[in-house]
């Protein structure tokens, strides 16, 4: 890895000096050490990087999330800039900081790894709370997605993009959500003359890199694909998020956050994703011709908001000031924001929790089996699905439903293009003997 690795390239944030050093009462003055924690559990993983739950042996009391990014994987991978605006993002991120944007401590690295220190959210991920089942609750729904709005905000002030924003890349802390992973995100600064121009007409912002998530690529892959010599340096994000232009390869900045706010929404409220398919190309069909639809009963406020969050024209979308103004968050002030909710995934009862995991579960494993599908696959949904209609709570049941029909709607759909296609195969193998 290149000298001064960890030295911020940006403008924006101030340097670490290499000879930075904490100040700590046991420690004395100077960085931190791995030796320095106790490692408890692992919390996540990525490509080139763990996160750990660990707690300062000088103060066991203090937890930290430690993600450790193994420095050979990122030097022959060519991840250097993720890792880089990750770090850089979180310095400008972390003054004054945000309740609801993580917090980076501090960075210290050895011969082996990159260490980012950052507050322990021991709530865990957003996402594991939500799938398959939702936020039923319709007050604590309106709190939670108030936050991700603060927070987002709070990342545009700071002239940044996140580019990847969904339930995954969120966290909880004492009942507050806080948005995390910024390795895909983007400052201003970071983009060329011709790209300004674009911010300067729809008051966005850029970024130069494409994230890994997209097709499973690596980034050095996906950054050196050109078709007719055009890079893919707006394509940037996970499928069933990006906005139909960053699909395009088109900039549209700010907006870009505010379509996959859109999205992260309705995962949040439903526990399952507004666009589906068996794989990113499909996914993408969806986006692009804007198949969104909700299930009956559906909140009639949050589906006009998710919609103004969802217009194809990115300066048609809501803006977040506009939206913090919108009747799906009436009657939630400031005291309601600042209020933790500890308890608003606590009232669904574990036994329908595991009916819902069960049917949720039956109709993904149709987008696996695809033409495999048998009837006893359908008999197999329906019956979870009937299992948890005897718990009497409509907005569930009325979800689990919805997502059987679209499912099956879409995979009908795609057997349909598969088999099209290979018929227009087999027609020209004919006509070319």
């Amino acid at each position: 890895m290149k000298p001064g690795f960890l030295l911020s390239s940006s403008p924006q944030v101030s340097k670490l000096s290499a000879n930075h050093v904490v100040v700590d009462e046991e420690l004395g003055k100077r960085k931190y050490r791995i030796e320095d924690f106790e490692i408890e559990r692992n919390i996540g993983c990525g490509n080139f990087s763990q996160i750990w739950h660990v707690t300062l042996k000088a103060r066991p009391h203090e937890s930290y999330a430690l993600k450790i990014i193994n420095v050979q994987k990122v030097k022959s991978n060519n991840l250097v800039t993720f890792v880089q605006q990750e770090r850089n993002a979180m310095l400008s991120l972390g003054s004054p900081g945000h309740p609801n944007v993580i917090k980076l401590f501090d960075t210290f690295k050895d011969k082996s790894n990159v260490y980012l220190l950052y507050e322990y959210a021991k709530e865990g991920e957003l996402w594991e709370k939500v799938k398959n089942i939702g936020v039923p609750d319709r007050y604590a729904a309106r709190v939670l997605v108030r936050q991700l709005l603060n927070g987002l905000e709070y990342i545009h002030d700071h002239g940044l993009i996140h580019r990847d924003l969904k339930c995954e890349n969120v966290v909880i802390k004492d009942g507050n959500l806080k948005i995390i992973d910024f390795g895909t995100s983007a400052f201003v600064n970071s983009m060329g003359d011709d790209e300004r121009g674009v911010m300067d007409a729809t008051e966005s912002i850029v970024g130069t890199q494409r994230s890994a998530p997209v097709v499973g690529h690596s980034p050095s892959e996906l950054c050196s694909i050109s078709r007719r010599k055009r890079e893919f340096k707006h394509h940037v994000g996970t499928p069933n998020f990006m906005p139909p232009e960053a699909i395009s390869n088109v900039c549209s900045g700010y907006a870009a956050d505010l379509w996959a706010l859109g999205c992260t929404m309705y995962q949040m409220l439903l526990g399952f994703n507004c666009f589906i398919g068996s794989s990113s190309y499909f996914v993408y069909k969806n986006v692009k011709r804007k198949q969104l639809a909700f299930p009956e009963g559906f909140d009639a406020d949050a589906k006009d908001l998710i919609e103004q969050f969802l217009a194809d024209d990115p300066q048609k979308r809501i803006t977040l000031e506009k939206a913090r103004q919108h009747k799906f968050f009436a009657g939630i002030d400031g005291q309601a924001l600042n209020t933790p909710m500890l308890n608003m995934f606590g009232t669904i009862d574990n036994s329908l929790r595991n009916a819902c995991l069960k049917a949720q579960d039956a109709i993904f494993e149709l987008t696996v089996k695809r033409e495999r599908a048998n009837d006893a696959d359908y008999r197999e949904i329906e019956s979870a699905i009937r299992l948890v209609e005897l718990y009497n709570t409509p907005t569930l049941s009325n979800a689990i439903i919805f997502n059987y029909h679209r499912t099956k709607v879409q995979l009908e759909a795609e057997i349909a293009e598969a088999q099209h296609y290979m018929q227009n195969v087999k027609s020209n193998e004919n006509e070319g003997q």
